[in-house]
């Protein structure tokens, strides 16, 4: 977020204005020390880096057990089975 804020050449101040939001949460927002989504979203949308927002909105919803079942497949797929244990010899 720093960087982007760097390269748009706007103060922490400012980007708080126009973003919304209060200074202490573009400071916390830029040093990793926890703000809101809200707050994330409102500084990605003043400093126009906010495309990634609408690319949320493509995922497909997967059902947490039709998930389930699909990774038990591709595990039950991928077990090797072992040679038969009887030994043959030669006569």
């Amino acid at each position: 977020m720093r960087e982007w804020r760097l390269r748009a050449d706007i103060t922490q101040q400012d980007l708080a204005d126009r973003s919304g939001v209060s200074l202490n949460a573009v400071r916390h927002l830029e040093d990793g020390s926890g703000a809101t989504l809200g707050t994330f979203v409102q500084a990605c949308r003043t400093l126009g880096r906010d495309r990634w927002i609408l690319d949320l909105e493509n995922f497909p919803e997967v059902s947490p057990i039709a998930f389930a079942e699909a990774l038990e497949k591709a595990k039950s797929a991928s077990r090797r089975t072992r040679a038969s244990s009887s030994k043959r010899r030669c006569q």
